[in-house]
């Protein structure tokens, strides 16, 4: 019996395959299992978020979750107390994250719950405070290298982060850390700590800052300002985003509905963190008052290109109308 040439196996219609559309198969496959090898490679990332403190956390949040360039492990929560804040500010962060994945279809994704308290005491101090966020970055972090590190973006207080850190030291060379927070002056080279997320738990802004095995990068406030949404035009791009959309302006409504803008402070880090080219950064010495030595800071971002790149990843398509127009 004369065997059937490869081409003609599986060809439900019994005639012989071209080269070419072998060629075809054979390149998908190929292209499929690449994908599948650059999936399993690319870096880890952890976002930690005061997701009910303030709006800009959601878009920031969604955009992460709509990128393949990190591999997103987990979407922490962290307090943001204070005398105005909701009475267990941490749980109203947890809260918003587990309804964000919900509308992204991502509820796979791990939501672990952070510290309720600031690190340390009152008055100062070192003490870590441990949770299921704290326990899933050193857990995290323990399975990276130097050569391969765990990414961690701080959106709100670095509770989560300095506690880990502080409960495992030997992890801190494993981590890549990017903060939003501070103010910086780069023509004096002069630190101001009195920013939001700073003064949510100065403790753990410190312990980072001193702690030198840690490569720290910090988007300061001041730096981060010009990236801006117009609320009315915002909310006719939310329309055609469906829940989510629906979700994102009702959450403006509710607490900030008379601000006809709003400052996107942790779209501006994500955006850097995703598109280094958007933005510049220098190495700068620690404030005095901490341990010496170098972290990087940033100094400029794109604004319009941060804003473009936001809309064409979260709308459904790309509405030429809206390109640019934001202020």
């Amino acid at each position: 019996m004369t065997p059937k040439p490869v081409w003609t196996i599986c060809n439900t219609n019994k005639k012989p395959l071209s080269w070419t559309l072998w060629s075809i198969v054979l390149l998908l496959i190929v292209l499929s299992v690449s994908k599948t090898v650059v999936a399993q490679n690319r870096p880890h990332l952890i976002l930690d978020a005061d997701t009910a403190n303030e709006i800009d956390d959601l878009y920031a949040i969604t955009r992460m979750l709509k990128q393949d360039k990190y591999e997103v492990l987990a979407l922490t929560s962290t307090q943001w107390i204070h005398y105005l804040a909701e009475e267990d500010s941490v749980v109203g962060s947890q809260r918003e994250n587990e309804a964000l994945v919900r509308l992204l279809d991502m509820t796979e994704l791990p939501t672990p719950i952070g510290s309720k308290e600031p690190m340390g005491k009152p008055w100062g101090g070192e003490e870590a405070k441990d949770s299921p966020a704290a326990q899933f970055i050193i857990n995290a972090a323990k399975a990276t290298s130097p050569e391969s590190k765990l990414i961690v973006v701080c959106l709100g207080a670095s509770t989560n982060l300095a506690s880990a850190i502080k409960l495992k030291p030997s992890i801190a060379s494993n981590i890549d850390a990017y903060l939003l927070g501070f103010r910086y002056d780069h023509a004096k080279q002069i630190w101001n700590k009195s920013s939001f997320n700073v003064r949510r738990d100065l403790n753990a802004a410190d312990y980072l800052l001193n702690c030198r095995a840690l490569n720290l990068h910090v988007m300061p406030a001041n730096v981060a300002r010009p990236l801006t949404f117009a609320r009315d035009e915002t909310f006719d791009r939310h329309e055609e985003m469906g829940e989510l959309g629906a979700h994102l302006t009702a959450k403006w409504k509710a607490r900030f509905a008379d601000f006809k803008t709003w400052v996107m402070w942790d779209l501006a880090l994500v955006e850097a963190v995703l598109h280094p080219e958007l933005a510049t950064m220098k190495q700068c010495s620690t404030p005095p008052e901490n341990t010496a030595r170098k972290v990087w800071v940033y100094d400029s971002i794109q604004v319009q290109p941060m804003r473009d790149d936001y809309w064409k990843i979260v709308l459904p398509k790309k509405d030429a109308r809206f390109k640019g127009s934001d202020r």
